[in-house]
């Protein structure tokens, strides 16, 4: 089934002028527009209809969002409220959707849909922007479609649309896509690749970007989880000058102990962001005290995290530790481990770092539910799964095995962990069930609240690769 017959774009209609906060930025340069928290109704119209069973609207949040907002979605024949968009601590690139019967898409599509904020302080801002090959950044109907969920995965994920912001999110998708181009080089990824990273890049080829805030971000590297990037960056351009960049951002962020790190906090993403492209580069360089940094990272972090049988996401100078067996912390402490021994799998300093991952490993593997997910704090099995948290902890497993740095007993858990995470997919390859971003606290961490990720599509992409 074509783009055409899946999907009813909308255009903006009618908006409030409303600017944006002081000291932030749309990212990319592409057209949004805003729902305001008077009252007043933002309208998208349809140029015309066509009939189905039902459909999902959506719209991808295009400024960063601090508070928990409730957007009513009614039509605009008759004013008839129809469904309410639940968006809490939103980022970037982040899609949301509401299911509509066939009657309420007929009507859309017919008459229009209107917005008005029930919730919240803030003007919401969403894409609406033609990007050639991608269909989140224009508020839609996803009509009912036929096509492979599976499919539509991998081409969305090579595509913008699973473009994320800058940093830790971003690098789950570029590893995902510098992961694929391998396994599959005849294929659309290394081209995806270079067009994410090229979203980053000013004509000048310097950093241009926004902060998780959508605080504006040039030429500089905003903290330590923004870092993640540079490995796939490093390994598709090695001499690309941002490459020093971050380096010298890693040496000013280290402290005597060798910790690299921001705000005084010992963090499990870390492991993931910090060691393992400080890894790519100094092989890259044959750095032996750049590799030896990187190695020290994952050992600090084992020192600190785990602790009373958990792995713990942040360590505080107080000696308080927070996030106790939080999935995601878990998958980042495992893909660090994994990631960065494959890059020094031959240095002969590596052996604890090993050690360490074949324990852990060993450890989550036993809280791993039937189906291959894990709850979103990996020892309360009444809590939620995260299939994002789910997705790395397997990809980590799973290219484990690959590197013959673990038993390949992790192979079959990792391969019905894939096997379940389909079945989270969009009719159009959207993974749903991922834990919001962690700005809301651990009580949102707690709830059922649960999101369409593209950075869990990222983690599922390199679980996808590891098991190829």
């Amino acid at each position: 089934m074509s783009t055409a017959q899946q999907y009813g774009f909308a255009r903006v209609t009618h908006a409030p002028e409303v600017e944006v906060a002081p000291g932030k930025r749309l990212s990319f340069g592409f057209d949004a527009a805003a729902v305001a928290p008077d009252g007043t109704v933002t309208a998208l119209q349809w140029a015309n209809g066509a009939a189905a069973a039902g459909s999902r609207f959506r719209l991808m949040i295009a400024l960063d969002v601090r508070e928990e907002v409730l957007i009513d979605v009614l039509l605009l024949e008759n004013e008839q409220v129809i469904g309410t968009l639940d968006i809490r601590y939103a980022y970037v690139c982040q899609p949301f959707e509401m299911m509509l019967d066939a009657a309420q898409t007929e009507a859309a599509m017919r008459g229009g849909i209107g917005l008005r904020m029930m919730r919240g302080t803030q003007p919401l801002w969403f894409f609406h922007a033609d990007v050639p090959g991608t269909v989140l950044y224009r508020p839609h109907l996803l009509l009912t479609s036929d096509s492979d969920p599976v499919q539509a995965f991998y081409d969305r994920l090579a595509s913008l649309d699973s473009v994320q912001s800058f940093g830790w999110m971003e690098g789950c998708v570029l590893d995902a896509l510098l992961d694929l181009s391998a396994v599959h080089p005849e294929g659309p990824y290394a081209a995806a690749l270079k067009a994410h990273l090229n979203q980053f890049l000013d004509d000048s080829q310097r950093l241009y970007y926004e902060d998780p805030r959508s605080q504006p971000a040039d030429d500089r590297v905003y903290g330590i989880e923004g870092t993640l990037p540079f490995a796939a960056l490093a390994q598709t351009w090695p001499d690309h000058p941002v490459v020093q960049q971050v380096v010298d951002f890693w040496l000013g962020k280290q402290n005597a102990d060798g910790a690299v790190k921001d705000h005084g906090s010992l963090t499990a993403e870390g492991s993931y962001t910090i060691a393992y492209p400080m890894a790519v580069i100094a092989r890259q360089r044959g750095d032996t005290a750049l590799t030896a940094l990187a190695l020290r990272q994952l050992e600090l972090r084992r020192q600190f995290l785990v602790h009373d049988d958990a792995i713990w996401l942040r360590y505080h100078e107080d000696g308080s530790r927070t996030y106790r067996n939080w999935a995601r912390g878990c998958a980042w402490y495992l893909l660090g481990l994994a990631r960065t021994l494959t890059v020094l799998k031959d240095d002969p300093d590596s052996e604890s770092a090993r050690a360490e991952f074949q324990r852990a490993a060993q450890w989550v593997a036993t809280h791993a539910r039937k189906d291959g997910l894990w709850a979103c704090f990996v020892d309360e099995p009444d809590v939620a799964v995260d299939t994002s948290g789910s997705a790395g902890i397997a990809a980590a497993l799973a290219l484990g095995v690959k590197e013959g740095q673990i038993e390949r007993g992790y192979q079959q858990l990792a391969a019905t962990t894939f096997e379940t995470l389909t079945t989270y997919l969009t009719p159009d390859g959207l993974l749903m069930g991922v834990a919001q971003s962690n700005r809301g606290g651990e009580a949102l961490q707690r709830s059922n609240y649960r999101v369409i990720s593209q950075m869990g599509m990222g983690l599922m992409g390199q679980l996808a690769a590891a098991l190829a």
